[in-house]
């Protein structure tokens, strides 16, 4: 995928609106690897105004969280598992697994939720709420435990309307391109739950300086 977004990301920069689509034809990239790729490299105008909605994690202190429950738990439990997340073109961090919509928890889901549970109780936002998909299988199972594992300092809920329940919040966290263009505040939970166990991004591109001194 590296050679993919490589040339993907000069094909934007020199004005080609349909780069993914060039570079999937010219690499013979199957459906699930044109989605990738679609997912690691944004346009250069989506990229920068993604990049400008990222906030550090402490601007959730005393503020209405939302969370996108399985963009974000998906992530960070991909992660644990040994999965390759990568650090994006518009500075999210995000998963290529494409498990979203046949998602199971795995042996890594219970780390991934207390991990997430840690960063709400250290930067204490004024109130936390986790929404789920409910068309996603066994949302309300899943739902149940989060509930278990983080007790009352979050809300959970599963919606068959995520996005638009998300954007009622002040600060939302989630690494969809769609709910972060409409957002007024995003942070990336994925990044601050994994660097808390050492894990970091894998890099499309080089960066000046240590990733977690750039990315704060």
């Amino acid at each position: 995928m590296e050679k993919a977004s490589a040339k993907t990301f000069l094909l934007y920069a020199l004005g080609f609106p349909d780069a993914v689509d060039i570079v999937s034809r010219q690499l013979s990239l199957n459906k699930r690897e044109k989605i990738a790729l679609s997912k690691l490299i944004r346009d250069p105008s989506e990229s920068m105004a993604n990049a400008l909605k990222r906030s550090p994690l402490v601007c959730i202190r005393s503020r209405d969280l939302g969370i996108d429950g399985f963009n974000v738990l998906i992530t960070i439990e991909s992660a644990l598992n040994g999965n390759e997340v990568y650090l994006c073109s518009d500075g999210f961090v995000r998963d290529i697994s494409l498990a979203y919509s046949s998602y199971s928890p795995t042996d890594k889901f219970e780390e991934a939720v207390n991990l997430l549970g840690e960063l709400i109780e250290e930067n204490k936002p004024l109130s936390t709420k986790i929404y789920l998909d409910s068309p996603i299988p066994k949302s309300g199972q899943i739902a149940s435990s989060i509930r278990e594992l983080l007790g009352d300092i979050v809300e959970v809920k599963t919606s068959k309307h995520v996005d638009k329940d998300l954007l009622r919040h002040e600060v939302i966290a989630t690494s969809d391109t769609v709910v972060i263009g409409k957002a007024p505040c995003v942070v990336d939970m994925p990044f601050y739950a994994l660097r808390k166990v050492g894990i970091f991004p894998k890099l499309l591109f080089p960066l000046r300086g240590p990733i977690d001194r750039v990315l704060q």
